[in-house]
Parts: structure tokens; sequence; C-alpha cells
């Protein structure tokens, strides 16, 4: 480590004598580095290689000289840029979550993947896409008649699902979810019938229709291309879709059960529950009249469950409205809250059409949110800084903080680490899988407190429980015998033992060179006691660095 004592002294120096008011006329975004434009994708420097890492993974991680560098590193990222380093993680292995009743608890399995696993963007995305398409391990019921946990496994399959498809098509993934045994108990999917035990006609279950068109595909309002809402010529929003296309749609896709080893029950019958295959579409059970969709389109009169399901879904995903609601979404779970109208609508034109004509290549979408200009470069536009960002979610705190300490995970028969730290992050509002509702673990569209409108859909688990929570995970994994008992291992090697040193490492790193001077100040003055060890003193250091708003809030 190359010391920048005299440096930083005269940096700290300065800042504690001047005020930390931005002159008019100029953005009040104080740091080691202040970069309006992107940079070139071939050629990112380190601060821009750590901000893509932040978007891209669990959170980023040094190789400190391994040879070959991890391709989740951030050398690894500066020597191969941005794009290459995109293409790698779209390839990378898959790491993949286990059902059986051997296995550890799926909440420990995601933050094993998290930590350890090399396909680190598909890990990053298919926890947003399961943000986006909810299932809640604890809105699956346990058999109790039967060895294994239903919730495990019909959630380990969900997991696989979004997991295999989170860079395939989105058309694809629709039709994935909606056939999902999980998805099909969770929102009355399964065993929707068009009648009952005595052959009469009912009106089957609206609720997975209505999720879908609300939460997976449209949302409640029309949108323009970049996101924003169409109004009415009186100022209100026009409505995406109509009560009378969710009845419509619940007809369309009447008359799935779970798969059986005898095919399709009788009439008004079912099939009892299976998680390990996907639900199949019994006409028996089918609602097979005309239905009129979307923008006008009508079902096949006559046909079956399997038609008129690829029918609505294919009329679904041709809305207009499902390409701004989705890919608004994905960049606020990945990148910012906030996205600015113009950084949507390019996304969406991606998403439209991939460059071979192909709609809904969910890679080529997440490519172009990464490598957007509003996304790249050492920090955001300065003109945008004010409104960027995203409070970072219980789960990536947690990942990012030991993912920086190049932590590693002993996963063996009497530890469980992925288990504590899930323990951590329901401590701290997000127990994962295990989402309170459809909406997730907290509401996508919800205001941020006091932002004048902006987003911060993190901030509605954030309140006085949650934000010491926050506090004390850190303290216990820093300094208690927690993280070692639980087989939590954190490498503390790399850091300086140099106060001045220590703070600038995690000023180049933790904050990729965004570090204020207020900060500096109040960590350099923290830890230059003398009665202080070097070792107390990193991880005061890392203490106070990792509660400040600089690092709680990911930009």
């Amino acid at each position: 480590m190359i010391r920048r004592t005299a440096a930083l002294t005269l940096a700290l120096c300065a800042t504690g004598c001047a005020p930390e008011e931005a002159p008019p006329g100029e953005n009040p975004v104080d740091g080691l580095q202040q970069v309006e434009q992107a940079e070139s994708l071939a050629e990112p420097s380190e601060a821009n290689a750590i901000r893509f890492l932040e978007q891209a993974t669990f959170g980023p991680r040094l190789a400190n000289g391994v040879s070959p560098q991890p391709i989740d590193s951030v050398e690894h990222v500066v020597d191969v840029g941005i794009t290459k380093a995109i293409t790698e993680q779209l390839s990378a292995p898959r790491y993949t979550y286990d059902g059986t009743t051997t296995s550890k608890d799926l909440g420990s399995q995601f933050f094993y993947n998290a930590i350890m696993g090399k396909d680190q963007l598909r890990q990053r995305v298919a926890f947003a896409l399961s943000q986006i398409l909810v299932v809640s391990q604890n809105g699956i019921g346990d058999i109790q008649a039967t060895p294994e946990s239903e919730p495990k496994v019909a959630l380990a399959g969900y997991l696989n699902l979004l997991s295999t498809n989170a860079f395939g098509n989105y058309r694809t993934l629709l039709e994935g979810i909606t056939r999902d045994p999980a998805m099909g108990n969770y929102l009355d999917m399964v065993n929707n019938r068009a009648f009952d035990t005595a052959g009469k006609a009912i009106e089957p279950n609206e609720n997975y229709a209505r999720e879908m068109l609300q939460l997976f595909t449209l949302g409640l309002y029309k949108l323009n291309e970049d996101g924003t809402q169409k109004l009415d010529a009186n100022g209100v929003p026009l409505p995406a879709y109509t009560e009378a296309q969710v009845q419509a749609f619940s007809r369309a896709l009447s008359g799935w059960t779970f798969a059986g080893a005898t095919g399709c029950p009788t009439k008004g019958r079912s099939n009892p529950a299976n998680y390990t295959q996907p639900m199949v579409g019994c006409d028996v059970n089918h609602d097979s009249g005309s239905q009129t969709l979307l923008r006008g389109a009508v079902t096949t009169a006559g046909a079956g469950a399997a038609v008129h399901l690829k029918e609505a879904l294919d009329n679904v995903f041709a809305d207009p409205n499902l390409p701004p609601f989705i890919c608004k979404q994905l960049i606020q779970h990945l990148v910012t809250s906030n996205p600015s109208p113009a950084y949507v609508s390019r996304v969406v034109a991606v998403f439209k059409n991939n460059g071979s004509g192909v709609r809904g290549d969910l890679g080529a979408v997440v490519r172009k949110i990464l490598e957007d200009t509003e996304a790249r470069g050492p920090q955001p536009p300065l003109s945008l800084y004010a409104n960027f960002g995203r409070l970072r979610p219980p789960a990536l705190f947690i990942t990012s903080t030991i993912r920086w300490l190049n932590g590693t995970l002993e996963q063996t028969a009497d530890k469980n680490p992925g288990g504590k730290l899930n323990s951590w992050s329901k401590s701290l509002g997000q127990d994962v899988p295990r989402p309170s509702s459809v909406f997730s673990y907290y509401p996508p569209n919800a205001l941020a407190p006091g932002g004048n409108g902006l987003l911060g859909p993190e901030f509605s688990i954030l309140d006085t429980a949650t934000a010491t929570a926050r506090a004390n995970f850190v303290h216990d994994l820093l300094f208690s015998s927690t993280a070692a008992t639980n087989g939590i291992l954190l490498d503390y090697g790399s850091l300086p033992a140099d106060p001045s040193d220590l703070v600038y490492w995690l000023g180049r790193y933790w904050l990729h060179d965004a570090m204020s001077s207020n900060l500096q100040l109040a960590v350099y003055n923290a830890i230059i006691d003398p009665r202080a060890g070097s070792t107390r003193r990193q991880k005061l250091a890392l203490y106070l660095t990792s509660l400040s708003p600089e690092y709680q809030i990911q930009r």
C-alpha cells in the first residue's frame, strides 16, 4: 500500500476549516473525484470498476494478488473492461438451490451463493426477479404426512427457475412462473377450476390473473416508454387494464393442476400437491369460451387450457406497458431507485429489440442497464447526483460488507454461516426467501421519507429498530466471536495499519473515491488514539464507514 499520509492530512486540515456548502451554481458533491462524463467501457478506472461491481454483484472484492484473478474482482474488471466482464458473468457456472431434507435452509443457501457464487450477476438478477415475481416460502403449506418440506422443495425449484431464466427471454420466464407449482400455490393458479365437483360452471379464482397483470407485467397505470404515467385530459392516470379483463384472464388461465402420474383428474377434481414438475393443463376443468383480452384481442373459442394460456401470455407480453414497467424495476434493483426517464427509455428500447429483432431478451436488457451512461463512470453524472442511488437493502448491506473483507463461508455439518447471515438479515427487515407479501419485502413504488416525491422502496423497512439492527450486525460481525463461531471467516490482512492509509484505503475502495471530507475527518479522529492496536483500529474504521450514509446509500 502506497502511503498517503501527507496528502490525507492536508485534505483533512483543509476540509476541517472549510465550509461543506458548495459555491452558488456548483454541485454540492464533495469527494476525492468528481467526474461528469462516463468512461470507456473497455478501459474503466478502478473507481468505475468498483461501482460496476456494486451494481452487478453482491459486493465488490479484491483479488489481492491471487492468480488467476476472480472474474468478480476489481482488478479483473479493470484489466478486461466492463463489456467483457459482463460477457464472462453471463456464462459463469450457475449456483443452484437444493430442496432436499439434508440441505441447509434456503435462506442459508441464498447467502452462501451470494458470498461464494462465481455467477454473481446471475444471482443478483435472479434476486431482483424474485422481488418482482414474488413467491414467499411462508405462503406454501407443509404437508405433515410427507417426509419432505414442501415449502423448501417448492421454493428451491422456483429460485432455480428464476436463475435459469435470468438472462433468457421474459416471455419464457413468464410462462415458467405461470406454470410453476410454487407460484400456483401461492397465488391460486393451481387447481383454479371452471367447474365444481358436480360439474356446474363456476367463476375461476382471479388472484393470479390480477397479480400477473398488476405486478408481473403491466402495473396499475398506462406508461410512456420512459416509465412516466400516461394521463387523461384531466391529469388522471389511465388504468392499464379493466376488471373485466382480469376476469377474462382468469378464465383463460383456468384448468391447471399439479402434475400427476395418472394425468388429469375428473371434472371438478384436483391432483395432489407436486412441487417437482410444472403444472399441467386439464381441459376438463378449463373454461373453453372465447375471452376478450387486452387491446381487443380474443382467445380461440373452444380451445383447451394450453392454447388459451399461450394466447393470454402472448397478449400481455406484447403490451406496450410491459417493457417500461419491468425495465424500470430492474434498474431500481441494480442501480438507482430514481432512474431518469431517458435512462428507462434507452433500456426499454433494448427490451423491445435486442438488436436482432428479439423482444424480451433479459441478457441484453441487463447489459444495457449496466453499460448505460448513467450507470457508468466513477460517480453518477453530477447533474443527477442529488437524486441518484438507492439505500442498500439488508441482504446487500450484509453481503457487500463481507465480500469487501474477502469473506468466506465455512459450510460444514456443524456450522451454518449462511443461516447466521440470514438471521441478521431478518433482524434488518429482509428474511430471505420469505417476503411478507406479494409486494415483496417493500413496495416498489414507496416514497423516500422527506424526499420530495423521490422513490425509496428500501426505506419502507428502515425504522429505529432496523437501523439499530444494522449497527448491531456490523458490531457483532467485527468485534464479537459470532462470525468465526458460525463459520464466517474474514480477512483483515490487506487493511493498512496506519490511520491515514486506512482512511485512504476505505475511501478508495469502499466508497470508490467519493468519501466526503467530513467522513474522512470523523473516521481519522476516531482511530488515532495510540492505545488502540492496529486490528481494533481497523475494525473501528470499518464500523464507522459501513454505518455512514455515504456507504449505506449505494451510488
